[in-house]
């Protein structure tokens, strides 16, 4: 049996208390405990506690510790299961600590994995430039069904996704560029490819907007990429083989063959200048 002596409450955490208990006429520390535990366990100067009574109030007041923990940890956005004993992991809490906080918080409608798919979902719809394929990896990495993850990415429909799709390319086309439209073309679809948007959304959102070219614009960026592919060659081939080099740079770059002749045209009568 062990007698309590004394209660104080802590300086730096008002909502949690000292325990002190009786040792042979002195004063000795036992634990800190949080006042909802203090008022639960009716815990007072004089009261005597049994060794497991002892002992329950101290783990009792560790799962809570975790528990109030969690929460403030949920206060800054929603969580899913596998990100909180993640959380509680990094604390060192044990199986049954964590067993307690996650029973708790889900009968508290705090943890839904269901809810919080949906929750991510919209949150990177609206604030990221990422496709529903891309989101849905991010969902299997935080441990979600296969269920709740397609439930959640019911929110993110073909057409939300082509509209999305259609802002992205305007302006990704309405930049400066420095390579063959064609090129960029392909460039740009493979971004969004990898961005997570799907192959028939990409289709459908170039045949919505008008990728017409730009010659002044192809004929500046080949000029751009001609001139880099005659420095480059000219080092070791001059003539007729300096020009079939550079022709054949421009060929993989996705420039017209029209074009490419008139700026080896330029380049010609440059050279006889």
């Amino acid at each position: 049996m062990v007698k309590i002596c004394k209660i104080s409450k802590q300086k730096k955490n008002q909502q949690r208390y000292n325990i002190f208990i009786d040792n042979q006429g002195k004063e000795e520390f036992a634990f800190g405990i949080h006042e909802d535990l203090l008022i639960r366990f009716e815990l007072r100067k004089g009261l005597e506690l049994t060794d497991d009574q002892f002992t329950n109030i101290q783990k009792q007041d560790a799962m809570y510790r975790y528990y109030t923990l969690t929460l403030n940890y949920l206060s800054y956005r929603m969580r899913a299961e596998s990100e909180i004993i993640e959380y509680l992991l990094k604390k060192e809490a044990t199986e049954q600590e964590i067993a307690y906080v996650i029973e708790r918080l889900q009968g508290e409608k705090l943890i839904d994995d269901g809810a919080f798919a949906e929750a991510y979902v919209r949150t990177k719809m609206n604030t990221s430039s990422n496709g529903p394929n891309k989101i849905k990896q991010e969902l299997y990495q935080k441990k979600l069904s296969e269920e709740e993850i397609e439930n959640g990415l019911a929110h993110y429909t073909k057409e939300q996704e082509v509209d999305k799709l259609v802002k992205l390319i305007e302006k990704k086309l309405n930049s400066s560029r420095k390579k063959s439209f064609q090129d960029q073309l392909n460039s740009l679809k493979q971004s969004l490819l990898q961005k997570g948007f799907t192959h028939d959304a990409i289709e459908i959102a170039f045949q919505s907007i008008d990728t017409g070219v730009d010659e002044e614009e192809e004929m500046n960026a080949l000029r751009y990429q001609g001139e880099k592919a005659w420095r480059k060659y000219e080092r070791k081939h001059q003539g007729i083989k300096l020009q079939q080099k550079v022709k054949a740079a421009l060929y993989q770059k996705r420039f017209s063959g029209e074009l490419i002749q008139q700026f080896i045209d330029e380049k010609s009568m440059e050279e006889v200048d």
